[in-house]
């Protein structure tokens, strides 16, 4: 009958120390087979884990990828944010000068007034610099603010009667320097200052009767003669557009009209030249 035991001896390590074991061969088998299976799990379950580790791996790479990403998305957004809020303001401010010189009765501007034009390219913010629109902004706005202090546009709408220059006086019939234009109006037509300043004179002159004198910066100042009623007075801060009196014929007038002049630097200016952008 076949032996159903292993006998396994165990010797010392001098070889007097001998002891023997007695175990079952099918217990053995099943105690190997036990071990590889361990064994074999482990090695399974730690390559599931390598391969875990390198999935995660992957991912947290990949999540910094998109973080990256998404901090320039972010970073691009906010500065495109920054560039519509500079385009917004100077596209108002070009509005505010376009609606200023249609006002005045000056040319209005042309082509693509407030804005970008229709026909740039998307990718045109990818060429912005924001310090390149803050210095158009800075710009816009101190044009904006230059405009209103100098003279531009009629104070009063009507025809040009008597231009600037040398002419023959309808009093004396000489030929003398007429230092202003004279505009025909309607008798009462409102009489408004064609920019900012300060009233310096308001009140009544020898030859032109009824009369307001505005001080302006940059040296200029404008004066407005023959009125019927003055609605101002002296040291008054007028803005343009205020309506400073109404047309008259008074002081030496042959009829309803406003002669108006452009003095700069104490130098008489042809109006004209002031009336329309060319």
């Amino acid at each position: 009958m076949k032996d159903k035991y292993w006998t396994i001896l165990v010797v010392g390590y001098d070889g007097k120390k001998i002891k023997s074991f007695r175990i079952r061969k099918s217990l053995f088998k099943a105690f190997l087979l036990f071990t590889i299976g361990i064994f074999s799990y482990i090695a399974v379950a730690s390559f599931g884990i390598y391969k875990l580790d390198q999935k995660v791996a992957s991912l947290e790479k990949e999540r910094d990828m998109l973080t990256e990403e998404l901090k320039t998305v972010m970073r691009e957004n906010a500065r495109l944010f920054a560039i519509t809020e500079k385009v917004k303001s100077i596209e108002e401010n070009l509005l505010k000068i376009d609606s200023f010189l249609r006002k005045r009765g000056i040319r209005k501007i042309k082509y693509a007034v407030g804005g970008i034009s229709p026909y740039a390219d998307d990718d045109i913010f990818k060429y912005l610099d924001i310090n390149y629109l803050t210095f158009l902004e800075d710009r816009s706005s101190k044009l904006l603010k230059m405009l209103r202090n100098i003279p531009l546009g009629y104070p009063v709408y009507g025809r040009i009667t008597s231009r600037y220059g040398y002419r023959i006086d309808p009093f004396t019939g000489k030929y003398e320097f007429h230092k202003g234009i004279d505009i025909r109006a309607r008798y009462g037509a409102p009489v408004r200052a064609t920019a900012d300043g300060i009233v310096e004179f308001a009140g009544r002159h020898p030859g032109y009767g009824k009369m307001v004198i505005i001080r302006h910066k940059y040296g200029f100042k404008t004066l407005y003669a023959h009125l019927s009623k003055i609605k101002t007075r002296a040291g008054k801060r007028v803005k343009v557009g205020t309506v400073i009196g109404y047309v008259g014929s008074t002081g030496k007038s042959t009829g309803p009209h406003l002669h108006y002049e452009v003095r700069r630097y104490k130098r008489s200016k042809n109006p004209v030249h002031y009336l329309v952008m060319r």
